[in-house]
């Protein structure tokens, strides 16, 4: 018979590391927790690491866009306040929380002047995004919330746009009108249907957000339903932002940019994006024009020459021509983010499709400037 002896300070090491561990620690991993049924006790333990901010409980979040949807709905309805956002539910492989939580720490000045970290078990008992403030980085403007008669008027300013620009001019051979979108793709697995229009004003706000946290709920927003609705149901999205951006292109494509592209990883491959405005301008914007931006005028080029060389009656535009056309493709009534489904996108990424697209875009346009049948907004 074996009999084995601890070492004499064997007790009082293992003793003390249990002291040392979180008490957390010591208890199941919170999915385990869930499945056993014991959700209301987790719940309990992390309202307990919320004492002094605002508790928010996200038990059915397990995916990432989820998880961005939430956290900016949080920042715009209830501003500068600190919160702990708990996500008892989400796996994180990826990490996609601490790398949310670096987004938004990166653009803090835009979120006036938010702090975020992020902790896991055994540290805690669930994942938590906790947000606090900084005074020293708050330099970001409040949001001003729209009227409702320039909601109406925003929103029928678009809806006008697409149906006497866009599909007047054919500048999107896929969209006929506000209630019919995506045609003429069936082939390929794509089904038509309306355009959806969303105003950033109909968001839930407080008086202390900011515009960029504002747009961002309402980029998440339109990603999560471009993601859960069939494509029947609403084809595509534009996004109306806080009308503070329809006069600072530079503002607008700052924050596109640095907010919403960062956070693009928590929906990988779903959805498109794409940037209007009423002063698009890709020459501003400089360097090499990434994620929602139109594509170079290089590229435009390249473009162009593989269309005349099918249609060799036709004159190629001079280089300023083409990028005063190319820009005006991208002008809209107010700022605008378009959503595209993944299917819709690879569509557009069809080189022979872009070959045909893209010149006739820039031929059209030019061809109303001359006649000046552009919309007043241009």
């Amino acid at each position: 018979m074996f009999s084995f002896r601890f070492p004499s300070n064997f007790l009082l090491v293992h003793f003390l590391w249990v002291l040392a561990v979180p008490s957390s620690a010591l208890i199941l991993p919170p999915l385990d927790k869930i499945k056993m049924g014991m959700t209301s006790m987790l719940m309990e333990d992390c309202e307990d690491e919320s004492e002094d901010c605002n508790f928010v409980w996200e038990l059915d979040v397990t995916h990432g866009y989820q998880v961005a949807r939430r956290v900016f709905e949080t920042l715009a309805e209830n501003g500068r306040e600190d919160s702990k956002i708990w996500f008892p539910s989400f796996k994180n492989h990826q990490g996609e929380t601490d790398r949310l939580a670096k987004a938004l720490n990166d653009n803090s000045a835009l979120l006036g002047g938010l702090q975020v970290n992020c902790e896991h078990w055994p540290e805690v008992p669930a994942t938590v995004l906790e947000l606090s403030w900084s005074e020293d980085q708050f330099s970001e403007k409040n949001y001003e919330k729209e009227s409702e008669s320039a909601v109406v008027a925003a929103i029928k300013n678009t809806e006008d746009y697409v149906n006497d620009y866009i599909s007047g001019l054919g500048l999107c051979p896929f969209t006929q009108s506000m209630e019919r979108s995506a045609i003429g793709l069936e082939n390929v697995g794509v089904h038509e249907g309306p355009v959806g229009i969303k105003h950033a004003a109909n968001l839930p706000s407080c008086e202390t957000t900011t515009p960029a946290a504002v747009m961002a709920a309402l980029y998440w927003q339109g990603v999560t339903e471009i993601i859960e609705r069939p494509e029947t149901e609403v084809s595509t999205f534009l996004l109306i932002a806080p009308s503070c951006y329809d006069d600072d292109f530079e503002k607008f494509y700052t924050t596109c940019g640095s907010l919403i592209e960062q956070t693009t990883m928590l929906a990988p491959g779903s959805v498109g994006r794409v940037w209007f405005h009423p002063k698009y301008c890709l020459k501003q914007v400089g360097g090499e024009p990434k994620g929602g931006h139109a594509p170079p005028i290089s590229e435009v080029e390249d473009l162009f020459d593989l269309y005349l060389a099918e249609n060799i009656s036709t004159v190629r535009p001079e280089r300023e021509e083409m990028e005063f056309a190319h820009d005006k493709t991208r002008w809209t009534p107010h700022a605008t983010i378009n959503l595209l489904r993944s299917t819709q996108l690879k569509r557009a990424k069809d080189n022979k499709m872009r070959a045909k697209i893209f010149p006739l875009n820039v031929l059209r346009v030019l061809q109303n400037a001359g006649k000046k049948k552009l919309p007043a907004f241009l």
